[in-house]
């Protein structure tokens, strides 16, 4: 008898203990509902299909070439850089119509400008974009000119500035095939003139075979210190 009462007693303990632990687990927290980001409603976001269409007191634009558009903004006024394009895809001063907005034209990187030649000095209007132009590699500028610095030389071939004439590149196809100092050797133009370089002939521009400042003759069509 007296062992089934000590089980009891150690059963009823047992129920005590655990329901005592059950009623200090803290509760599950309430997440508060985090407030997500809207693609509406905002300046220059399109309106929001619920009320208010827009906030702090924007209005609800319709861009005038597709009413299925719309944004938010302070006046719906259209033409101006980063507005709509007004009605037949107009913009007022330079700016052009891109995708039914507004933008600035002419600058590196921007649309080319309604207007020829479309782009500031030193750039050209290719695929309606405003990119470099004239440096080898870049596209041609304006009247198919390449840009050359001191020494180097570039031409447009197929739309594109190319280095020609001087320092293993190919012969020019205008002009002269080669600058001054170069050779032309077989397709390409090479360095003459100077030590274990070919000697340049009349062709090369400088008036020697070898350069006669540093001591050197032409020995078997290289130039070579003068024993």
């Amino acid at each position: 008898m007296s062992s089934r009462f000590s089980l009891l007693i150690l059963l009823a303990f047992s129920i005590f203990v655990l329901a005592a632990c059950a009623t200090n687990q803290p509760t599950a927290r309430k997440v508060p509902e985090v407030l997500l980001g809207t693609d509406c409603g905002f300046d220059k976001l399109k309106c929001c299909v619920t009320s208010p269409a827009c906030n702090y007191g924007q209005q609800c634009c319709v861009d005038p070439n597709d009413s299925a558009r719309n944004y938010c903004s302070e006046n719906c006024d259209c033409g101006a850089n980063e507005e709509f394009c007004c009605a037949g895809n107009f913009c007022q001063g330079n700016a052009v119509c891109s995708n039914g907005i507004c933008v600035a034209c002419g600058d590196k990187d921007q649309s080319c400008c309604a207007n020829e030649p479309g782009c500031s000095t030193g750039l050209v209007c290719q695929k309606n974009k405003c990119v470099a132009c004239g440096s080898n590699g870049e596209p041609c500028c304006s009247g198919n000119s390449c840009l050359s610095q001191t020494g180097e030389r570039s031409e447009c071939l197929n739309d594109i500035c190319v280095n020609c004439g001087f320092d293993g590149n190919p012969a020019c196809a205008t002009g002269d095939k080669c600058l001054p100092g170069q050779l032309l050797s077989g397709k390409t133009c090479e360095r003459c003139g100077q030590a274990n370089q070919p000697c340049c002939n009349a062709a090369s521009g400088v008036g020697y075979g070898c350069d006669p400042a540093a001591g050197l003759k032409c020995q078997l069509g290289f130039c070579a210190t003068e024993n």
